[in-house]
């Protein structure tokens, strides 16, 4: 049989493409019976194979960074993201809502509070500036200079200046700052050095019908993380003249270290007051870090299919959803929603810091986001995410025989994988609970873990009014396995119930609990001896197929832990969680516990 003489090009690796031209040279009839491993070409046939798989290497690199979903680079995917007219987020100031209050040393019409005027805090050793990006005018009310509705922003404000040189070709305006937060960037040009006349220029939201004359920028991301500022050339927007003078304001962010500050103090000296102070009506919210690699490939393409325009829930998705303050979205028509609303868009927003957005960033969303491009005669509301706590107790079995580590490192390994399925599985809109999934992931995350047996329970926390009565529906939205007999009367208490709760003070009575009873909810409380005594026999209804409770003229008069908040626990039908509309499942870290079971240990009798 002839020696197949063709040089195969099935391998990549470098052993294969070594072989290959081995196999090939040895294949020839001028190499036949040639030592080749002992000879100076094996030297040869070495170089041709490095080199062959480094050209095989860099092309493969090369051509995973020509398309944005295998890009690694960021300067690749940015690129990329450009051609699509989507610029990535800037580091964000955290924002700080309050009232500004000042002494002025006489009794002015008004006092000025220019921008920049600087408010410091200092935590953990790490110093914090706040300012306002807009000058604020105080007027006296009643002999009182207040101002309600100011915000301040994190971040040191910075000016950058260039010189317009019409005869440089390669002349960049760059924000040099990588921590720059663009969006509070104000672009002013003054005509020259001899003549301060200034022109304030703004962002290009939209290219259409802008003229020659129109005062615009663009803004671009550009190497190392910088952004760059581009004038119109006479065409989409005005161009510069021979030397203008171009300057750049903005604020240098600490991101999101910026977030979760509440009391700052004035540092900057104003004209004419002798004191002034700054009450946050919240915490500082919505700083956030550089957008990211991962997040620039989700949003850029969803950016150009909205068009820059809020019309289908696709489109008011992708234009929140670049929000800095926003972790995941959820859009429904009203026609969807339950009770209808017809001509209302519905918004479930889960932010990045806490749990439900604060009442100036729903309102900035509204005003500055949704409103300039949404149809005119639809009306938006912006609606706080429902949580479904789940609680996952652990028994793992695991052969000691298989691993060095300790039981509680095991334990670490398996709670952590509970972790990494909360964080790339759910905690987001439309994420399903799947038992099975994360029972594979705790059994493959250490070699040792034979087997593991969870046992999920479903938690909902909704704030009461004490002393009041009042409705409440509470929307499990999983079927939850009835029961008919009620408590048995075997202590420990709710050993058979679905339904539990957290325990609160009823009817004069302390240590009460709920618990249902064949499709009713009844309240008991446990004295000190341990037993169960009945306090209300009908507080509301359950429905188990949908998982929906019901309780009616519910009236509290404290929570066991000093707080509002009542939390009621059910058992699922199913093995698997699914949310619906406007609901996130999340397991947290201090909601999981992990036991394990030396197999071992385990009697021959019960294999």
């Amino acid at each position: 049989m002839a020696n197949d003489t063709n040089l195969k090009l099935d391998g990549l690796e470098y052993t294969q493409i070594r072989d290959n031209l081995l196999t090939y040279l040895k294949s020839q009839s001028e190499f036949q019976d040639y030592n080749f491993e002992a000879s100076g070409i094996s030297t040869l046939l070495d170089v041709l194979s490095y080199n062959t798989y480094y050209n095989s290497f860099y092309t493969n690199m090369a051509v995973n960074e020509s398309f944005m979903s295998t890009a690694q680079k960021r300067s690749s995917v940015v690129k990329h993201a450009d051609t699509l007219g989507y610029v990535p987020r800037s580091t964000t100031s955290a924002k700080l809502p309050g009232t500004i209050t000042a002494v002025p040393s006489g009794i002015p019409a008004s006092i000025n509070i220019p921008y920049g005027t600087l408010f410091k805090t200092t935590i953990d050793g790490t110093t914090f500036t706040y300012t306002n990006i807009d000058s604020l005018t105080v007027v006296p009310a009643s002999g009182v200079y207040s101002l309600s509705g100011v915000t301040l922003y994190e971040g040191t404000p910075t000016t950058e200046s260039y010189t317009f040189d019409a005869t440089d070709p390669n002349k960049r305006f760059l924000i040099n700052n990588i921590n720059a937060d663009t969006s509070t960037l104000k672009v002013r040009v003054a005509n020259s050095s001899t003549n301060s006349t200034t022109r304030t220029f703004v962002a290009v939201s939209s290219v259409i019908e802008l003229t020659s004359d129109s005062l615009v920028y663009y803004l671009e991301e550009v190497e190392d993380g910088k952004y760059r500022i581009t004038f119109g050339q006479g065409a989409l927007g005005k161009n510069l003249d021979d030397g203008n003078i171009v300057y750049f304001d903005y604020l240098v962010s600490s991101g999101a270290d910026g977030n979760g500050v509440l009391n700052v103090s004035l540092s900057s000296a104003l004209s004419g007051v002798t004191n002034a102070s700054f009450v946050a009506s919240e915490f500082s919210s919505g700083g956030q870090n550089p957008e990211s690699i991962e997040s620039v490939k989700f949003n850029a393409p969803k950016s150009y299919a909205s068009q820059n325009r809020a019309v289908t829930a696709e489109d008011y998705s992708a234009l929140i959803s670049q929000q800095s303050n926003v972790s995941s979205v959820l859009v429904w028509g009203g026609e969807d929603n339950d009770p209808p609303a017809y001509g209302k868009v519905y918004i479930a927003v889960r932010p990045t810091i806490g749990t439900v957005l604060t009442p100036t960033e729903k309102a900035n969303l509204i005003s500055n986001i949704i409103n300039p491009k949404k149809i005119l005669t639809v009306s938006t509301e912006i609606v706080d995410p429902e949580y479904i706590y789940l609680t996952i107790d652990i028994v793992s079995t695991y052969d000691p025989e298989k691993t060095i580590s300790t039981e509680g490192s095991i334990k670490e390994v398996v709670a952590a994988a509970v972790t990494s399925y909360n964080a790339e599985k759910l905690n987001r809109f439309s994420r399903y609970f799947r038992y099975s999934e994360l029972s594979r992931s705790i059994d493959t995350a250490e070699r040792s873990v034979l087997s593991s047996d969870l046992t999920v329970k479903m938690r909902k926390e909704l704030d009461v009014q004490l002393n009041s009565a009042a409705k409440y529906t509470i929307n499990f939205s999983n079927a939850i396995s009835p029961t008919t007999s009620g408590r048995p009367s075997t202590h420990p208490y709710n050993v058979g119930n679905q339904i539990t709760s957290n325990t609160f003070s009823y009817g004069g009575f302390d240590n009460c609990y709920l618990e249902d009873n064949a499709g009713l909810i009844r309240i008991y409380r446990l004295t000190g001896a341990g037993d169960a005594i009945g306090v209300a026999q009908n507080v509301g209804t359950i429905n188990y197929g949908t998982g929906q409770i019901i309780l009616d003229n519910f009236q509290p008069t404290a929570i066991g832990d000093g707080g509002v908040t009542l939390r009621v626990t059910a058992i699922p039908a199913g093995r698997d969680v699914l949310p619906l509309r406007g609901q996130i499942v999340v397991i947290n870290d201090g909601d999981v516990t992990v036991s394990l079971i030396n197999d071992k240990n385990v009697s021959l009798v019960n294999r």
